[in-house]
């Protein structure tokens, strides 16, 4: 077959045929594939290749790019070029055809093409990528069948990484279509948030595990390729920095105390789930993420102290897959602390008209579990909206009341505390106030870290608990120690009541409520929004008056 080059000349040569009415056929020398048909008085280039489709030996495969004198010569032979590769190589060549007849050049016509393989072949987005990391399970099909991941893992990956409202539009993205630049955009996107130091760092750190994890363990589900792994170049500017020295004495805690329940009783817009959880995580020394997901009062997790001098006071158990170090942990925690969280579980109950499982749920989606309650404010909160708060509500808080949220002055600064405090340096502060009292068993029973031996307990004590808790569990040593640092912080929490910078604070707080309530579009507003939505959804469902 004689082959031509792709010239005005031969063009017009093609004209005249088409004129004359003759059906001919010129294929071009380069690209090999592209060729001319002049069919019916209409003259178009044409490409064709052979390819290997699953099941079929070889097949021909051709497509028509456009009319003739439509595309330059250049842009004729890039086109052609890309989808005869294509062809051979097996991709969706109309997907890139519609790319680049469009206008669409290098990594937009790659994307355009991985969004149409993954269309194809059911691939998975990245949010159920991330979903089924979280819930993929060890032993699978036998009775012994438990979770690959422990509770706390799970919520920091749901809410550091999956949850991120910086992450929304790229969670509907399709793995195979993801590209560096776009991590690159939400972890950006996250370091302007103000959301601390380490949140982009984290959010880095979990998408690269995730993504290592489709490719090794699920490849035909995310279409991910061995010899492109583009997220290992993902990177962070963070560095940990010592914060060896970043702990509150008690005297300071005394005055942490003080604001939150002052602040508390202004109210706002701060779940009171978030504000509870900090007032006892002086006492519950535990990781954010043990601590945010306890169980609610009336759970089997909790039983009653009963060793003698300990009336009120009541035991929890996070169970081994709930912490970090995976084994069982047990605390006795005083009546102070069950009293925060009875007033946390009256505030959900009131905000959800219904009762969760968890000592410290979310109320973001209020609305929506009002309309699943019964009205007799007994009900469960369905499953699905279940939630406990995440640790990141946590630092968000503290971070408001450092100032670094909008409209909120620095009261941390201005009751004389440091502006940057974190959950762990609570637990900090306590290991550092049992050091430097020569007690430093103490700080490891409540921090529980692991020590061999048993602790001493006395005949009584060890006759009486023996039925609820062995000595390995520690709970005595760390009841002794939890009444220790009682005894040091609450007067300290007492005197900073009276202290003339938590007014000064307070009525900061309260300009900028003033000026919150100003700007701010109206609750009702917001919830008949909520309602409207969930009602078009479920329209066989009664609505309820928020």
């Amino acid at each position: 077959m004689a082959r031509y080059a792709l010239t005005q000349d031969l063009l017009q040569k093609v004209r005249t045929q088409r004129d004359a009415g003759d059906n001919c056929q010129f294929a071009i020398d380069n690209p090999r594939g592209l060729n001319i048909r002049v069919r019916n008085g209409d003259a178009a280039y044409y490409i064709q290749a052979r390819t290997k489709l699953r099941g079929v030996k070889s097949v021909v495969v051709k497509r028509r790019l456009a009319p003739v004198g439509a595309l330059s010569f250049s842009d004729v032979k890039s086109i052609a070029g890309e989808a005869i590769l294509a062809i051979k190589e097996g991709r969706n060549v109309n997907a890139l055809l519609g790319a680049r007849l469009t206008g669409k050049r290098g990594q937009e016509v790659a994307v355009a093409v991985d969004r149409a393989e993954a269309i194809d072949r059911q691939l998975w987005t990245f949010e159920e990528l991330i979903t089924a990391y979280t819930t993929r399970t060890k032993k699978k099909g036998t009775a012994d069948e438990q979770p690959a991941l422990r509770a706390s893992s799970i919520t920091e990956i749901e809410s550091r990484l999956r949850d991120r409202p910086e992450n929304t539009e790229l969670n509907k993205r399709f793995v195979k279509e993801i590209r560096l630049e776009d991590l690159e955009e939400v972890r950006d996107r996250i370091d302007a948030s103000g959301s601390g130091p380490s949140a982009a760092a984290k959010y880095v750190e979990l998408a690269q595990r995730v993504l290592r994890w489709g490719l090794r363990q699920r490849r035909r589900f995310t279409g991910l390729e061995p010899d492109n792994q583009w997220w290992e170049v993902l990177s962070h500017d963070y560095e940990m920095g010592d914060r060896s020295g970043r702990y509150l004495t008690p005297s300071q805690i005394g005055m942490l105390l003080a604001l939150l329940e002052a602040v508390r009783s202004l109210g706002g817009t701060t779940n009171d789930a978030v504000l509870g959880a900090l007032q006892v995580a002086w006492m519950i020394p535990q990781r954010s993420a043990a601590l945010v997901n306890m169980r609610a009062l009336g759970s089997d997790r909790w039983a009653d102290d009963p060793a003698p001098g300990r009336e009120g006071w009541r035991i929890y158990t996070w169970l081994a897959k709930d912490v970090k170090n995976k084994r069982s942990i047990k605390l006795s925690i005083p009546p102070l602390g069950t009293e925060i969280l009875k007033r946390v579980a009256c505030y959900s109950g009131q905000v959800l008209q219904s009762v969760s499982q968890w000592a410290f749920p979310q109320d973001r989606n209020r609305y929506v579990i009002r309309l699943h309650a019964d009205g007799t404010g007994t009900s469960s909160v369905p499953a699905h909206l279940d939630k406990a708060i995440t640790p990141s509500a946590l630092n968000h808080a503290l971070d408001a009341l450092g100032g670094r949220r909008d409209g909120w002055p620095d009261l941390l600064s201005i009751v004389g505390l440091p502006s940057r405090i974190g959950p762990h340096d609570l637990r900090r502060s306590l290991s550092t106030f049992f050091e430097n009292v020569g007690l430093g068993a103490y700080a490891s029973a409540l921090l529980d870290h692991r020590v061999t031996g048993v602790d001493a307990m006395s005949r009584e004590v060890a006759a009486i608990t023996q039925g609820v808790y062995t000595a390995a569990d520690r709970v005595v040593l760390k009841a002794e120690a939890l009444s220790l640092w009682l005894s040091a912080v609450l007067p300290e929490c007492e005197k900073a009541k009276s202290d003339p910078r938590l007014a000064v604070a307070l009525e900061a707080r309260k300009a900028s409520l003033k000026s919150d309530r100003t700007d701010s579009i109206p609750l009702a507003t917001e919830a008949n929004t909520a309602i409207a939505a969930t009602s078009v959804a479920n329209p066989g469902k009664r609505s309820r008056t928020v």
